[in-house]
């Protein structure tokens, strides 16, 4: 049983294609995108972006997908320094300008908000009336400004995406218009069916409100949906009637409909209410381990949908560490922030969980020698870790962690040192991340990337790049 609901399997049914490389990208913001792309550079230098079947991604790791599915056919991209150059631009917008805060029309926001948010909480009581009334005005103005004012955070946040990363015509990129030969999947949370709606360039599919097209839905709409992180941007309501949903024929499978009418809306919705993707599987592992066990659901006739033989999980969020909480003594603004600590301590559980799971399938197909192979790239790991692991054993690949570890040389302490920088100082963020922060994201997850595949996949050791190359791309 996957973690979505759907039954699986160790071994493929019939019509299913089992092929090539799926890719999942984190959320974390501007961290997340840049780590991301680091691996990617690694699998681009070891040619092996032709085999990518799928990219899935939620928040910072959709900045990342979007731009590349804009950008680049991946099929194509036999070439690692082409494949570089291609992304450039994204890695410098990143690194020197940010997204959110980096157009004028979210610094006019900015002032909007909070020179209206002042004026509703000071105004009210300025008026020469007092008793219940002045409370009363004092509430519809806050109760005005939050629908007028504080609720367009969404909107200005997909206005700047647009503008920096996605209208490299001047027009905004539709989400159809987006470069085919693999699915790039764009994962959004759901807050009705609490599961996930995944957009690509040629469907939208949710398992309650079965698949439906992109229409005419601009890629950065999809990209802020898959990052619209709760607290900081109110959920996106998008017209489900747009995308043309339907069932698979009951007709076909009438002793087995998809999915079981117990759980269908008692009637068609007409909205979708998306959160960050994250809030349902911030690693985007999901729609790979899944493929399978949503067939039924998601007819593939054409077996264009590929369900991966190597999954890459590229996770640039590092686990909760010990944070003093003296605030939750605060009378009543406590229990507040107490809440949302709660809220914070089961999403990290939840993440835990997925990777010892992922761990788990990991080890089991090595095992057996059967089922999907994953390979984990971690944000908290130094590139020493996993071939440490494996270098005392004399099979294939206790050699190749080896040689992972005479190619990194004296440089433990220095891996260890900018995992934990990565992992712990870099915060979630769409501002700008400067050129030092940003090639050491680069740098490390393309290393971290290089060791664990080399050791687990057999995928290509090359030379470990110097930092200058990342300093270069950012710059």
């Amino acid at each position: 049983m996957t973690l979505d609901g759907h039954c699986v399997s160790m071994y493929p049914p019939l019509g299913v294609a089992v092929k090539g490389i799926g890719v999942a990208l984190s959320g974390g913001g501007h961290r997340a995108s840049l780590f991301g792309l680091g691996a990617l550079l690694y699998l681009g230098d070891a040619g092996s972006l032709p085999q990518v079947t799928s990219i899935a991604s939620v928040s910072g790791g959709s900045l990342t997908n979007g731009y590349l599915a804009q950008t680049l056919d991946l099929t194509k991209a036999d070439d690692g320094a082409a494949f570089e150059q291609a992304m450039a631009p994204f890695a410098k917008q990143l690194a020197q300008r940010g997204t959110l805060f980096a157009t004028p029309i979210t610094w006019a926001y900015v002032a909007v908000l909070a020179v209206t948010g002042l004026a509703a909480l000071v105004l009210p009581w300025l008026l020469p009336i007092a008793g219940v009334l002045q409370f009363l005005i004092f509430v519809v103005a806050l109760l005005v400004w939050a629908e007028l004012v504080a609720s367009r955070r969404s909107w200005i946040a997909a206005n700047a995406f647009r503008r920096t990363l996605f209208s490299p015509t001047g027009s905004p990129t539709p989400l159809s218009g987006i470069h085919g030969g693999l699915d790039h999947i764009f994962c959004a949370t759901d807050l009705q069916s609490a599961e996930q709606v995944y957009f690509s360039r040629s469907f939208v599919y949710g398992y309650r409100f079965g698949l439906g097209t992109p229409a005419d839905l601009p890629l950065h709409d999809a990209v802020q949906a898959s990052a619209c992180l709760p607290g900081a941007f109110p959920p996106r309501w998008l017209r489900a009637q747009r995308f043309g949903f339907h069932y698979p024929d009951d007709a076909v499978h009438p002793n087995d409909p998809c999915p079981d009418p117990k759980d269908r809306p008692p009637a068609p919705p007409d909205f979708l209410i998306l959160t960050d993707g994250g809030a349902y599987d911030n690693m985007a592992d999901q729609w790979a381990i899944g493929r399978r066990g949503r067939t039924d659901c998601f007819p593939d006739p054409d077996n264009v949908h590929h369900e991966p033989q190597d999954l890459i999980v590229v996770n640039a969020s590092a686990g909760a560490e010990w944070v003093p909480f003296r605030r939750s003594l605060i009378p009543g603004i406590g229990e507040l922030l107490s809440l949302l600590k709660v809220k914070d301590v089961l999403y990290d559980q939840t993440t835990a969980t997925r990777r010892r799971l992922l761990n788990d399938r990991a080890r089991q197909a090595t095992q057996t020698g059967q089922g999907m192979r994953i390979g984990l790239v971690n944000i908290p790991r130094s590139p020493f870790e996993l071939p440490k692991d494996f270098a005392p054993h004399s099979d294939a690949a206790g050699q190749r962690a080896k040689a992972v570890l005479a190619a990194l040389g004296d440089t433990e302490q220095h891996w260890e040192q900018e995992a934990t920088a990565n992992a712990t100082r870099v915060k979630t963020s769409l501002s700008k991340m400067g050129t030092e922060v940003s090639a050491r994201l680069l740098h490390h997850a393309y290393v971290l990337a290089m060791a664990n595949l080399h050791v687990t996949f057999d995928y290509p050791l090359l030379a470990v790049p110097d930092r200058k190359r990342f300093v270069d791309l950012v710059s």
